[in-house]
């Protein structure tokens, strides 16, 4: 079993983001308070500054994965032969797009 301290949760796995924003939250609401102790103060300070590291990681990650992702897509947009719209088809997709806006998906 892991502890809050080690940056993964009970199942071994690494702490996800929302889990750490949320565990930041808490630490920052107690180093807000008056109530902290003085000898608790620098480990609170330092697991912030780890949950922080691990947000920032999961955020680049995220922008990496979406960067690759469009790339692939452009990619695959150029394969096909740049079927991009011509210019009366984007009046029509933005149409398009615009009367789905409020649709759900799931």
């Amino acid at each position: 079993m892991s502890t809050p301290d080690d940056g993964t949760d009970d199942a071994g796995g690494e702490l996800g983001y929302a889990e750490a924003m949320t565990e930041l939250e808490g630490i920052l609401d107690e180093l807000e308070g008056d109530h902290l102790d003085v000898d608790v103060l620098a480990e609170r300070v330092r697991r912030a500054s780890e949950l922080i590291k691990l947000c920032r990681t999961r955020i680049s990650r995220a922008q990496d994965d979406v960067n690759r992702i469009v790339t692939d897509l452009e990619v695959f947009e150029s394969e096909l032969g740049g079927a991009a719209p011509v210019d009366g088809d984007e009046d029509e997709l933005e149409g398009d797009v615009a009367a789905h806006e409020g649709d759900e998906l799931f």
